[in-house]
């Protein structure tokens, strides 16, 4: 991948699509290689990453970053949310009512054994890690969880070891509710790209409303942990999460 570590997020994708597929597959960073202006078809799957695709990109459950940025591909088998919808027929295009971030998909594959240590989980943004790590230094039954990695199924534990867990990292939310984490947002800073369209549109799709945790410092926010989570939809219900996961499994492309 060129680097010994990337964002946990863009490593789901590629687990994933393996996990379907059964073949190898060749993961390329974006803002790095032009592969996108390449004549040849690719796949747009987690993240939030249309403003990257071409006419020749296969969309199975990307979304957008946020609501000014172009969009190329023309074919969308499942898009995140309602409101990566919503923005893709603004645009003058069709796109199937199939919602579904695949990163729900993961329990399916890899659903090991964990015993619980920590009673919450932080999982910040990799731009917020620093910070988070240095905010709740030493405290008991309190994990930080770093998602720059070069294994999915090592970060993916780490967050099972936790009761609950609240995250700047869409991912970490996602992958939360997937194996039935209570979770919810936390802001930790301003350094997160795009204008939070990417958390509304996953939201939007799994039912339950957008509540973000307004982070002061870590002790009045361990303090106040308890009616952060009694004042937000933190799990999904199992029903929604499996009409998700059905309606991706139906319209994937790769076999």
């Amino acid at each position: 991948m060129g680097k010994s570590r990337e964002n946990y997020g863009d490593l789901l994708s590629r687990y994933i699509v393996e996990k379907i597929s059964g073949r190898v597959v060749k993961w390329v960073n974006p803002s790095k290689t032009a592969w996108y202006t390449i004549n040849k078809k690719n796949y747009a799957a987690i993240g939030s990453i249309l403003h990257h695709t071409s006419k020749n990109t296969i969309v199975w459950g990307s979304g957008i970053i946020d609501r000014e940025k172009g969009i190329k591909a023309d074919r969308f088998l499942a898009v995140r949310g309602p409101l990566t919808r919503k923005y893709i027929n603004k645009q003058g295009m069709d796109c199937l009512e199939v919602y579904g971030d695949p990163a729900l998909l993961l329990p399916k594959f890899y659903y090991p054994e964990v015993k619980k240590e920590f009673e919450l989980g932080i999982i910040p943004h990799y731009n917020d890690y620093h910070l988070a790590l240095d905010l709740f230094k030493g405290m008991n039954n309190v994990k930080v969880i770093d998602i720059m990695t070069n294994n999915v199924e090592e970060v993916t534990t780490e967050i099972l070891k936790c009761r609950k867990t609240i995250s700047s990292s869409l991912h970490g939310i996602i992958v939360s509710h997937a194996y039935g984490i209570p979770s919810i947002q936390v802001k930790f800073s301003e350094r997160i790209f795009g204008d939070g369209v990417k958390y509304e549109d996953y939201f939007n799709s799994v039912d339950i409303d957008n509540y973000v945790v307004p982070f002061v410092d870590s002790t009045v926010f361990l303090d106040e942990m308890d009616n952060y989570f009694k004042n937000s939809n933190s799990l999904v219900l199992p029903e929604r999460l499996n009409d998700l996961r059905e309606g991706l499994l139906r319209v994937q492309p790769f076999n």
